[in-house]
């Protein structure tokens, strides 16, 4: 990062700094911004601190933000504060996720290998195999599994995220079951939503969707402004893919 930032000075002179972190590395990220633009003016933040999503809001009169990406969190102002929820990270929370997604996904493939239905071609993708194997010795199982986890391996947050792209391609193709883990996100995704507006205590009107998952919206957007709407009477889902950057300029433009 060091590097990169020193990079960014041949010719110019960087004025302000802003950068927004998924991680918990703020101390780290703020003493290496630091270091390398040291007259700069600096303002680090983590994504969970919802700094974006009210900035999102208010540039966008929405009453809620949902980041849908590889997490999922929503964030909705009220005052000078804010409701938070969500965001709790892969293996606890996250639902409607690339991340969870991608693992729905893989535990879907898995039960139907162990089955004797035939199997999804997104069943067929993330396995590697075109059908559910019969009876083998032990050993051949063995083999066989090992083959399969392998294939799926690493199994950190950004690779199991990642499979999110083959449930998109998949859909795409009409596969009932990449179809149904989306239908299910956007469920997923306006619960989320859903459980801030209601903290707020305020109408949820007008909501703002940034992220990956927004480039996928075709087979979530229908489920998820439907359960919407279930609750309150929505003017308008605004889906923004970088809309993490936009906030960041904004919030860049006001430091000059």
């Amino acid at each position: 990062l060091f590097n990169i930032l020193k990079s960014f000075c041949t010719g110019w002179q960087i004025s302000v700094v802003v950068c927004n972190l998924g991680g918990k590395n703020k101390e780290q990220i703020t003493k290496t911004i630091e270091q390398a633009l040291p007259y700069a003016k600096m303002h680090v933040f983590r994504e969970s601190e919802g700094l974006v999503g009210i900035t999102l809001c208010r540039d966008l009169q929405a009453q809620v933000a949902l980041l849908a990406g590889t997490g999922s969190i929503a964030i909705a102002p009220v005052e000078n504060q804010a409701v938070i929820c969500g965001g709790w990270g892969a293996n606890i929370g996250d639902k409607g996720s690339g991340y969870h997604i991608g693992l729905q996904a893989i535990s879907d493939a898995l039960e139907q290998l162990d089955g004797t239905a035939p199997m999804s071609e997104l069943a067929k993708q993330i396995t590697g195999l075109s059908s559910s194997p019969g009876i083998l010795c032990a050993e051949e199982y063995c083999d066989l599994r090992d083959e399969v986890r392998n294939r799926m391996k690493p199994f950190d947050r950004a690779h199991i995220a990642s499979y999110a792209k083959t449930v998109s391609a998949c859909a795409a193709h009409k596969d009932p079951h990449a179809l149904e883990l989306f239908r299910q996100a956007g469920l997923d995704l306006a619960d989320l939503v859903l459980r801030a507006a209601a903290k707020t205590g305020h109408p949820l009107k007008r909501v703002v969707v940034t992220g990956g998952m927004v480039h996928a919206k075709q087979f979530w957007q229908e489920a998820f402004e439907t359960h919407l709407q279930e609750k309150h009477q929505i003017e308008q889902v605004i889906y923004l893919p970088d809309g993490i950057n936009d906030a960041l300029y904004t919030l860049a433009k006001k430091m000059m």
